[in-house]
């Protein structure tokens, strides 16, 4: 009986320091490739760089689950763009009380983006990313500078739910 514990106790520390360090690999290899993907990125207009900054800081927003901080990056997005569509959007996600709003709105925000970026992108790649599942199983897509998923559409309750369908370079 002893054998059999001491056993069980040695197979669980194994398998506990294997997983440590296959998540350690991970880590490292993201970070390193988020890095120089993040230095890499440019656009061939200035404004459309800080655009797509404050568009990124709208996302970790809702990733996130933050009202607030979604309703200041929606409003440093319309500070810093002139299509009226666009900014009649992000007006109703600093306006909105509700996470589950916000997020609707940002599925539009991001297919205007995704233009914007599409037209203007000099070096580095985006990825855009899908979750099947948002929007009561329609989907919804959003841009990302890491292949990394981060859900902006469930946040923590499904926050690696979705696959990179296209790296815009």
């Amino acid at each position: 009986m002893k054998n059999v514990i001491r056993t069980t106790v040695v197979m669980l520390a194994l398998v506990s320091l294997i997983s440590c360090k296959d998540e350690t690999k991970k880590a490292e290899k993201t970070t390193d490739s988020n890095t120089a993907v993040t230095t890499e990125l440019a656009f061939k207009d200035e404004s459309v760089e800080k655009q797509f900054q404050h568009y990124i800081h709208l996302k970790t927003a809702l990733v996130n689950s933050d009202l607030a901080e979604a309703k200041s990056g929606a409003q440093m997005l319309s500070e810093n763009t002139d299509d009226s569509t666009l900014k009649e959007l992000l007006s109703k996600i600093s306006a909105s009380n509700d996470i589950e709003d916000q997020r609707t709105l940002f599925s539009d925000v991001t297919e205007k983006m995704t233009a914007i970026v599409n037209a203007s992108i000099s070096s580095g790649e985006v990825y855009q990313q899908f979750c099947p599942m948002a929007f009561n199983n329609e989907g919804g897509y959003w841009l990302s500078t890491e292949e990394e998923i981060r859900n902006p559409y469930f946040g923590d309750r499904m926050l690696k739910c979705g696959k990179v369908t296209e790296t815009i370079k």
